[in-house]
C-alpha cells in the first residue's frame, strides 16, 4: 500500500483536494482520496510531493512516425506549404533513423506522463516500439485518396496495415481514420464508413480556411494541391456546404468520431456536428496550430457549447515536443480564464472516454489504475501552470 500526498490532488472525478492523501496499492490501483485528517500517520508512512498529483495523460492525436521530422520544417508557413514540404521530406527518411527517433520521442512522452495515445499511422514504422511498450497505443490507420478509381485498392492496402497492428498489439486496437474532410473521394469515404461502423474514427477538421473555401466552391490551395497530385481528375466544384456537413452523411449517427484541430470551426459547424453525431469529440492541438498557421481555435466557443474536448500533440513535424502539459500551458496562456482542473479533465478523463478506457484511466476513482503524474512548479494559490511547470510520471498506468 502506498500513501501519497501533495500540495493539491486533482482527482478529476471531483473537486481539487488540498491536505489529502491518495491511497493506491503497490501496483497502482486507486483505493481513494481521503482527507489527511482521516489518516492515522502512526500506522502508515505518507510520502509527500511538492506540487500537484493528477491521473496519467491521454494524448488523443499524435503522429509518432513523424518523430524524425523534428525541427526540419520552419514555423508559420501555413498548412499548404507544410504539407508540400512534408511530402518532399518523407522521401528522404531512412529506416534506422525512423526507429531511433520513434523510440526516443515515445520514451519522452511516457516520462512526461502520457499513459495512452491515439496514434496515426501511414506505415508500420511504429509497430516495433508499440509491441514492446508498456503504454497503451490505439492506432488509426490513415486513409486518403481523391481518385475514385483507386478507392478499393487504397482501402485494401490500409486493411493490411491495420491487420499488422491488430495482430501484434491485440484486436480492437486499430481502425481506419479518413485523413481529412477534403482528401477522400466519395467512393473511398463510403468504404471507410462501412468499415468504421462500430469502431473509432478520427479526422483532421478545419485546420484553416482553405478547407471551408474548397467545399464552398472548389477553389483555393486545397484544389490546387489536389490537381497537382491528381492531374487527370475533373475539378471539384464544391458542395456549397461546410466541410462536415458535406461528408457526415457517409457515416451513421452513432459513429464515435474525433474531430482534430478545429482551428476555424464556428458555431454553425458545432451545431451541425453535435446535432448529427451522437458521440462527437473535439481534439485541440494548440502548439501545432500555432506552429503551422499561427492561429488557435476559439476554445471558449466549444466550452460554451459543452463540447467533449480532448487534447493532442500532433507530430514533431509541427511541434517542438510531444507533451500534453505543454499543450495545456499554451491554452492557459491564451485563455487564462480556463482553470487547471478543467484542462486536466480534457487531458485525462475525456481522452479516456473517447478511447473507451474510462473504466481504467482518466481519474482517481476506486479500482482504476490511471497512472499518477506529478506537476511541479505550478502556482498553487491560483492553480495555474507557469512557463517552467513540468510533469513526470511517478506511477505507471495499468491497462
Amino acid at each position: 500500500m502506498r500513501y501519497l500526498s501533495a500540495d493539491c490532488i486533482i482527482p478529476v472525478s471531483g473537486e481539487p483536494c488540498p491536505d489529502s492523501v491518495l491511497i493506491v496499492t503497490d501496483d497502482g490501483e486507486v483505493l481513494g482520496v481521503f482527507p489527511k485528517s482521516d489518516i492515522n500517520e502512526t500506522l502508515c508512512e505518507i510520502y509527500h510531493y511538492n506540487g500537484i498529483l493528477c491521473p496519467g495523460f491521454v494524448n488523443t492525436h499524435c503522429h509518432l512516425e513523424l518523430s524524425w521530422a523534428k525541427e526540419l520544417i520552419s514555423e508559420g508557413g501555413g498548412l499548404d506549404s507544410f504539407v508540400r514540404k512534408l511530402e518532399i521530406l518523407r522521401k528522404c527518411a531512412s529506416g534506422p533513423y525512423l526507429a531511433t527517433a520513434i523510440k526516443k520521442e515515445a520514451h519522452e512522452m511516457a516520462l512526461s506522463g502520457i499513459v495512452a495515445t491515439a496514434d496515426t499511422a501511414n506505415d508500420n514504422h511504429t509497430l516495433g516500439y508499440k509491441s514492446k511498450s508498456k503504454e497503451y497505443f490505439y492506432t488509426f490507420v490513415e486513409v486518403f485518396g481523391s481518385n475514385p478509381a483507386f478507392a478499393k485498392v487504397i482501402l485494401d492496402k490500409a486493411e493490411l496495415l491495420k491487420s499488422q497492428f491488430e495482430n501484434n498489439l491485440g484486436s480492437g486496437k486499430a481502425s481506419f481514420a479518413p485523413h481529412a474532410t477534403y482528401s477522400l473521394s466519395a467512393e473511398l469515404f463510403k468504404l471507410v464508413a462501412t468499415a468504421a461502423n462500430g469502431h473509432l474514427i478520427s479526422i483532421h477538421h478545419q485546420e484553416n480556411e482553405d478547407e471551408n473555401l474548397f467545399f464552398k466552391d472548389g477553389s483555393g490551395p486545397i484544389a490546387s494541391r489536389r490537381k497537382a497530385f491528381n492531374p487527370d481528375l475533373p475539378d471539384f466544384k464544391g458542395t456549397g456546404k461546410r466541410p462536415m456537413e458535406s461528408i457526415a452523411g457517409y457515416f451513421e449517427r452513432t459513429q464515435k468520431i474525433l474531430l482534430v484541430h478545429n482551428t476555424v470551426t464556428e458555431q454553425q459547424d458545432i451545431d451541425f456536428v453535435e446535432n448529427y453525431f451522437w458521440n462527437a469529440y473535439w481534439c485541440f492541438c494548440p502548439n501545432a496550430n500555432l506552429f503551422i498557421e499561427k492561429r488557435l481555435p476559439d476554445v471558449n466557443l466549444f466550452r460554451a457549447n459543452d463540447c467533449k474536448i480532448t487534447l493532442g500533440t500532433d507530430s514533431l513535424a509541427s511541434n517542438h515536443q510531444l507533451s500534453i502539459l505543454e499543450e495545456m500551458k499554451t491554452i492557459q496562456k491564451y485563455f487564462p480564464e480556463i482553470a487547471l482542473p478543467e484542462l486536466i479533465n480534457w487531458a485525462t478523463l475525456n481522452g479516456a472516454k473517447f478511447l473507451g478506457l474510462e473504466h481504467k484511466l482518466g481519474s482517481f476513482e476506486k479500482g482504476k489504475k490511471p497512472g499518477i503524474v506529478l506537476i511541479e512548479n505550478a502556482d498553487l494559490q491560483t492553480l495555474k501552470l507557469n512557463p517552467d511547470s513540468t510533469s513526470q510520471l511517478i506511477i505507471p498506468a495499468g491497462i
